[in-house]
Formats: C-alpha cells, structure tokens, sequence
C-alpha cells in the first residue's frame, strides 16, 4: 500500500504550462522523468544524496521515495511542479487535493536472516507448546491473561514459573524431584491456579452455561455435572471442583492420552434414542376409570419403593385426601403428580412419567413460588431432589432445590415452634403433633436431598444449615420399628457431616492430609453407629431395602471422594513426577480402590430389578468404577507396573461392568454409564496382557448400542474433542 503524505519543497522539474491538451502533458510529463532518471546517473552519489534531501518532505522516512506529480495533477493528467501546493491546483482551485504518495520501499531479505527468523518461530512455538500442552496457538492467543496465568499455576500477582509437565508413557517422564511428594503441604491460593473464578475445569465464567430446558430435544443426554454431556455445543458446561467426574475422567485422558482415542472412536458407535414427543392431548382424558387405576398403581409404587427413602409426606393423610378428590388447588395438584411422576418410573415406565410431568409443570412454576405452604414445598422437593437429576438435568435440579431451600426458611421450618399450646382433647394434641413431625421430616428430608444432589459439584453449599440461626429438631420415631424415621434421622447426621465436606472442596485449596483423615474419622464413627436393624439386610423388612442401600452407598462414596479427589490433584499436578509415588500418595490411592471395591461389591451384591433403584446403583457404580480407572492410568506412567494390583482393579470393572450387563432392562436407554467403563477398560488393559474381549461384551447385551435402536452419532465434545484437558497445578516448585 502507498501512504499519502504531503510536499514541503519544490521540485526542479521543468515548468510548462498547464493550458496544453492532455497527451502532450502526459508526454511532457515522461519526458521530464526521462531527464530527471538520467540526471540521476550523471550524479556522483554524495551530490545525488544531497539532492534527494532537498527534494524530499522532512516528514518522509529515509529512503523512501515520493512521487513527483500529486495525486489531483495525475487523476488530470497534467504536467506538476511538485510544489506545494502546486500551480495546477492552485490555478484550478483544489488546493487541498493537492497531496502526493509516498512510495512503498521494498526489503530484500538475505537467506541468513530468513533463516534466523524461521529458527526463531520455532523455539517460540516449542516454548508455547511446553509451557501449554495441547492448546494451539489460536487458542492460546484468546485467552486472556488472567486464564494464562491459572493455566501455568501463577498467582496473579505474579509467582514461580512452572515446571515440566509429566509425559505420557513409562519411559518418557521428565525425572525432576522423583522423591518429593507435596501432599502434605498446606494449601494456599497458588495451588489453585491463583483465581477462584477458575474452576478445574478451566473455563472462564462469562464461557459457562447450559441448556436443560424441558422441552429441548435430546434433553435427556445432556448432563455436564456427571460427565455424561453427550452434545456437540463443547461450551455447554457449569462450574464443577475437583471432586466431579469430569475432573476424573480429564486425568485419566492426561496421564493415558490413548484411551481418549479408543473412547472417541468407541462413541460413533453408540446409539441413543431420541426423546418421545408428548401427545397432542392430555392423555389422562382419555379413559377416566383407566387413569384412574393408573394413578393408585403409581401411588402404592412410590410409597413402597421412594417414601422411605425421604418419608416427608404423610402417607395416611395423603391417601385420604386422593381418595376424597375433592381439591383441585395448584398445590395439591402439584404434589400428586410430582407422585405420580416418581411412582410411574418406580413401576417400571420409562414414557409414562412425561405426561405426569407435563401436568405438574403446569401446576409447579413462578407462580406457585406465591403461594407457599408445606404441599408446594413438597412438590419443589420431589422436582429438584429426584425427577430432574432422573431427566440428566442436574443444575436445574440445583437451582429449585435453592428455592425450595428459600421456601421453607420463608415457612419457618428452620425453627421449632417457641409457643406452647393447650388442648382440649389428646386427639388434638395428637393431630398437632403429626403437624410437628411432618414440617420436620420435609426439612430434613430437604437438606438431605440437596446435600445428596451437590455431592460432586464442588460448589459452595449457601448456608444450606447454620446452627446459630437453625434449630429445626429430627424427626421422633414412634416406636423402635419406625425404620423410615430412624433412618431419616440417621441420614440427616451423615449429611451434616457430608455438608461441611462440601463447603470445604468449594474452598480454595485442596484438603491436607490431616483433613482428610479427620473427615474419613467422623464418616466411618458414623456408620458404625448407625442402628443394625438399618445396615443388617436381615433384620430390616424389604419396603426399606432401598433407602438401606442407598444409605450404605452414599457413606462409601463419600469416603471415596475424600480420597479420590485428593489424589487426583497429585496425578493432575504438572510439577509433580509421577513415575515415583511417596507413602502417603500411594496410601490414598489404595484406600480409594479399597473403598471403591467395596462399593462395587454391595451393588452387585444387594441391587434390585426397579428402575428407580437401578437408576441410583448404576450412578454410584459408574462413580466407583472411576477410582480403578484412575489407578490404571496412574500405573501406565510408572516404570515398573503392579501386576498385583493391577489384577484386583481388572477383577473390579470385570464385576461392574457385569454388573451393568445384568441392570441393563431396568436402565434408561439414554444412558450410557456402561459404555464409558467398557471403553476407558479397553484402552486401559489392552497393552497388559495383549488384546481381549471386555467381561460384558461376551455376554448378550452389547454395551455400544442396541440391535432395535435408531443409530445416531453422538459427540464427546464436552470432555473429548471439544474441550482443552488442562489442569491447574497445586504442586509448587521449592
């Protein structure tokens, strides 16, 4: 491109004047160039130097020419002086177009400098590479400076420069400080990545959202909290810790680069039935009587298989006034048809439930947020603590559970009534009373339900207890065979315990190893505590076997994460050489497998055919599946493997995964926690003993689709393709 810049000094070109015919200027105008080029030459290079100086604008850089004619006198094809302005312009009244182009100057680049630069690109490119690996430079180059910082573990005020990250394989780590191990070094905010508005996940908050809208197709499949996101739209996500499962599952892709190939390539082949458009009439209109029995088989479902599991509804009361049908006010519709919704899918319908649902949405929304009463915040309960998580909608499930939460404090369900009342008659008093123990068990079963829901998200629980402003009691069992109250009770201590854990992963910072052991101290206290009649499958009766196994499973699971995810901030750490683990790390991953095989053991053990406890199971196996998962790949980068060890973590997925075989008919088809496992063991294992089939794909299910289904491909964007696997480190360099 040519700038235009603006004579300051005559030109000695030959003056004629302006009043000639075009061609004879344009031919007056060459000639004089001719003469000037000539003069030029004649010049010896000082006198031609000199002249140059005189002739050029005191603006213009050296060396750069300016061409003689202006830009007005060119477009007239006139002869111009090359003064300013020049007599043209001046004659013909356009002074201030009067202005001339400044000549670009070609540089002729020598090979040695090319050569110089080329070498140069490189060793920046190597550098970009080392210090962000697996990002493009296009992706390094949006990122601003605060998400650069937390991706190389700097503070933002500054701090020590990273270390080498550990490379894939055995024989191919970096050996730096093999025999330091900085699990017992306190936190601060460094080992963070220095921003608490950087989560694990390393997403910048203005890139998170996500789309769980009811009515969205393919709803189903969309679940960013539990790693089962199965979308293309890579920034559909939410703000997850360390203790999530893609927070996992990025470890094991990082420390095994080979088993994100195998499972991405294992994902084209894995089928999904697309979600079931509702009918175009309410269905229930349908046949009356028919509705009719359908709503009492759905009813008697739920209290034999979900009542005991949160026992905040009055099974008695609640029955009466169906039978009645008399009310017809939003609330009580609200809450029998979040009844129905439950019962349906504890029946074993996998379309029923969407109709239901459709009718108490109708009944549950911003409006009933306006009339607030104990049926409506019951409702809330069954929406947020179950259905949504059942429908993969986990953060919507977070959101109305904090309504709900806000419900009850508005209700005063947080405090025990201070007035004392008299009665008349021990009816009365007997009636009061159930009102008591009815606010505290939908208080309680709340807390339970919203502290069971955050378990793995990593964020902060929002004051869900404060024992300075809430003094709500437990439930009283009416006699020593209330199981639903006693376990109620017995839960509701598990997770007060559970919800200072919680506040503690959304710190900053990960858990030292005195926390926890403190937490696994209290946890294990507690469940040895716990009633026989509630852990002994004997001496329970079987309306309780549910609420008995998920007790038992959420205490392993908690201990698991305690463990889990304090490794996983070793086997993600990139100033932390993996190829030689100390005591103390070792320790947590064997207690982590340890828990995990004994979480697997009382699934395959205790699991029952019914698709809303199947659904349960099968999410705490896929959790527990992860900690052999993440032993193998920690093991890929030893230099010397466990064959022991290796042979318990095969036995393990080998069980869970035959477990997942047999749960199969009762699971939803959308879901595809077994094809997770199946893969990431394939890839796992395949180098141990050469290739070999996975335990359930000999069996006749296929875990990567099936027979009857419509194919579609689905996309692991989320936490394969479309997602950077990078970690902050919490490991400084002395």
């Amino acid at each position: 491109m040519e700038q235009i810049v603006v004579r300051t000094s005559m030109s000695d070109s030959t003056d004629s004047p302006v009043s000639q015919a075009p061609q004879q200027a344009t031919n007056n105008t060459n000639n004089t160039n001719d003469n000037n080029n000539n003069n030029n030459k004649s010049h010896p290079p000082s006198a031609k130097h000199e002249q140059q100086t005189t002739q050029s604008p005191p603006n213009a850089p050296a060396g750069r020419k300016v061409n003689r004619s202006c830009l007005e006198c060119t477009r007239r094809k006139v002869k111009c002086d090359g003064a300013e302005p020049c007599r043209s312009c001046v004659r013909y009244r356009c002074q201030d177009a009067c202005v001339y182009r400044q000549r670009s100057k070609r540089h002729a680049v020598s090979r040695s400098t090319f050569d110089k630069a080329t070498e140069q690109l490189q060793t920046q490119a190597r550098i970009l590479a080392f210090l962000f690996p697996g990002l493009s430079l296009d992706e390094v180059a949006v990122k601003s400076e605060v998400e650069l910082r937390a991706l190389l573990g700097v503070a933002p005020g500054g701090g020590t420069p990273p270390s080498p990250r550990p490379r894939a394989g055995r024989h191919h780590l970096l050996q730096q400080h093999p025999h330091q191990d900085h699990f017992l070094r306190p936190p601060s905010v460094t080992d963070m990545g220095g921003s608490a508005a950087v989560s694990e996940n390393g997403d910048a908050p203005a890139d998170r959202r996500w789309e769980e809208l009811p009515d969205q197709p393919g709803n189903v499949a969309n679940d960013d909290v539990n790693a089962m996101g199965l979308v293309t739209d890579d920034q559909v996500r939410s703000y997850l810790g360390m203790t999530s499962m893609s927070a996992v599952i990025r470890a094991i892709f990082r420390l095994w680069p080979a088993a994100k190939e195998h499972t991405a390539q294992c994902s084209k082949m894995w089928s999904t039935i697309p979600g079931q458009p509702l009918p175009g009439i309410p269905f229930l209109e349908r046949d009356p009587a028919l509705n009719r029995l359908k709503e009492q088989r759905c009813i008697d479902f739920y209290f034999d298989h979900i009542h005991a599991i949160t026992p905040f509804i009055d099974e008695e009361e609640f029955r009466q006034e169906f039978s009645r049908g008399t009310r017809q006010d939003a609330s009580w519709q609200g809450l029998v048809n979040m009844v129905f919704v439950l019962g349906s899918i504890a029946s074993g319908s996998d379309s029923l439930h969407e109709g239901y649902y459709r009718q108490a949405r109708s009944f549950i929304g911003l409006e009933s947020l306006g009339a607030g009463n104990l049926e409506s915040l019951q409702a809330l309960c069954l929406l947020g603590g179950y259905y949504l998580h059942y429908r993969n909608s986990p953060n919507m499930a977070y959101s109305v559970l904090g309504a709900a939460h806000r419900v009850a404090i508005a209700l005063g369900l947080h405090r025990e009534p201070r007035r004392r009342l008299n009665f008349q008659t021990m009816e009365e008093a007997a009636w009061h009373q159930r009102k008591v123990e009815t606010r505290r068990r939908t208080w309680w079963s709340l807390f339970c339900l919203d502290t069971w829901g955050a378990m793995t998200q990593g964020r902060p629980t929002c004051g869900r207890w404060d024992s300075s402003t809430m003094d709500t009691l437990f439930p009283t069992a009416s006699s020593p065979d209330d199981y639903m109250t006693i376990s109620l009770q017995v839960s509701s201590e598990f997770c007060l315990v559970c919800d200072r854990m919680q506040q503690r992963f959304a710190r900053s910072g990960r858990l030292s190893a005195q926390e926890v052991v403190d937490f696994d101290t209290e946890l294990v206290h507690w469940y040895q505590t716990v009633p026989p009649t509630l852990t002994d499958p004997t001496l329970s009766p079987p309306r309780f076997l549910a609420a008995r196994e998920f007790m038992r499973t959420r205490y392993l699971n908690a201990r698991m994460l305690l463990t889990r995810s304090s490794f996983l901030y070793i086997a993600n750490g990139h100033r932390q050489n993996l190829s030689e683990l100390t005591p103390e790390s070792r320790h947590l991953l064997n207690e982590c497998c340890s828990v995990a095989s004994q979480t697997i053991d009382a699934i395959a053990l205790y699991w029952t055919p019914n698709r809303f406890h199947v659904w349960n199971a099968n999410w705490y196996l896929f959790q527990a599946c992860m900690a052999p998962l993440l032993a193998l790949a920690v093991d890929k980068n030893m230099p010397t493997s466990a064959v022991d060890s290796i042979a318990v973590w095969r036995a393990n997925l080998g069980k869970a995964l035959e477990t997942f075989a047999e749960m199969r008919p009762w699971m939803k088809a959308t879901d595809h926690s077994p094809d997770i496992i199946s893969a990431l063991y394939e890839a796992m294992t395949a180098d141990y003993e050469g290739a070999f089939s996975t335990p359930s794909g000999t069996g006749s299910l296929d875990l990567f689709g099936w027979y009857d289904d419509q194919l579609a491909e689905l996309d692991w964007s989320t936490f394969l393709g479309g997602e950077n696997i990078t970690f902050q480190s919490i490991f400084p360099t002395p």
